[in-house]
């Protein structure tokens, strides 16, 4: 249960039964949204098995089994997949970052587009109800990728869509836009530029004019939940944002008013990444096929967000 703008939240409420005693593969598990959803599924009675490299029982929201298997080890996932016989599937694992270094071109064919493959072949030899594959707001919808990321990540949503036209697994897209919240690994802009203002310090950013779609990520996890039980999405391809566009400025400058204290962020202190381009997410198309949309405000999530930090932080409320 969680509190939103004077209402109660309850997983209960939305999703009622729809997923007590499933079986649900997650794969990602130990990670942000991973973690979130997994949190979700065992409050709304599912049977979670968490899959990832280094997935360990006190690594996992209590309650999910794990299995520590390496998606790039086909012989691997294919045991665990044959063992778990998942009716859900949620595909989130993977080297999540959007640098532009030539040394991450391998590692993310390996892991982001080889490791996606092996998990639709082997979910396609058992078959499930559903498997969504948890794609990214990186991927162009035209021109060319522009990090190794979001070239992995495009291919990987092609294979998805192909597994779904030629041998009928029913595969859904679902395209997270900038998601933020509690638990999100401190390199990351809102976390860390909380952590730095709770402290007292001043954060050093790119110019800030980048305008992205921020998410709150249990709405993603709401989005991400509706899109295995909505009928009729099977081959479809689903934005998960708000539609609304921040720069990197904006949010910075809400982080400082929401958090206090006396740290101001330092704009122009990083390089800003080679031709990065608005991206917003398609929220009427999603709001038509999913019957779902956002409701967390920006604010209210990063309320909620900073309160996490914040006790986390020992209670500073910064300029200490």
């Amino acid at each position: 249960m969680r509190q939103l703008s004077g209402t109660v939240y309850s997983w209960q409420a939305e999703f009622g039964d729809a997923f007590a005693g499933r079986k649900v593969l997650v794969t990602g598990a130990t990670g942000f949204i991973g973690w979130h959803l997994c949190e979700a599924l065992v409050a709304l009675g599912a049977e979670v098995h968490g899959l990832s490299r280094s997935a360990r029982a006190e690594s996992l929201v209590p309650g999910c089994e794990a299995w520590a298997v390496d998606l790039t080890d086909i012989a691997a996932i294919r045991v665990a997949v044959s063992k778990i016989q998942p009716q859900f599937v949620y595909h989130l694992a993977g080297i999540v970052t959007g640098r532009q270094d030539l040394s991450l071109v391998l590692p993310m064919l390996q892991n982001n587009l080889v490791g996606t493959v092996h998990l639709l072949l082997t979910t396609a030899e058992i078959g499930c109800k559903r498997i969504v594959v948890v794609g990214s707001s990186e991927e162009p919808t035209d021109g060319v990728p522009t990090s190794p990321y979001a070239a992995a990540k495009v291919a990987a949503s092609m294979y998805a869509r192909m597994f779904y036209k030629i041998y009928q697994l029913p595969v859904v897209v679902a395209r997270p836009f900038l998601t933020y919240g509690p638990r999100q690994e401190p390199t990351k802009l809102v976390p860390y530029t909380i952590l730095a203002l709770l402290h007292g310090e001043n954060p050093r950013l790119s110019s800030g004019t980048r305008v992205c779609d921020f998410i709150y990520v249990l709405d993603v996890v709401r989005g991400l939940l509706k899109a295995s039980i909505q009928p009729g999405l099977e081959g479809q391809t689903l934005d998960l944002g708000t539609g609304i566009g921040t720069s990197v400025r904006e949010i910075v400058e809400l982080l400082v008013e929401l958090c206090g204290g006396t740290g101001q962020p330092v704009f122009g202190a990083l390089p800003d990444r080679l031709d990065e381009r608005p991206r917003i997410a398609d929220i009427d198309s999603t709001r038509r096929l999913l019957a779902w949309e956002p409701i967390w405000s920006l604010r209210d999530g990063l309320v909620e967000t900073i309160e996490w930090y914040r006790v986390r932080a020992g209670g500073s409320n910064g300029g200490s």
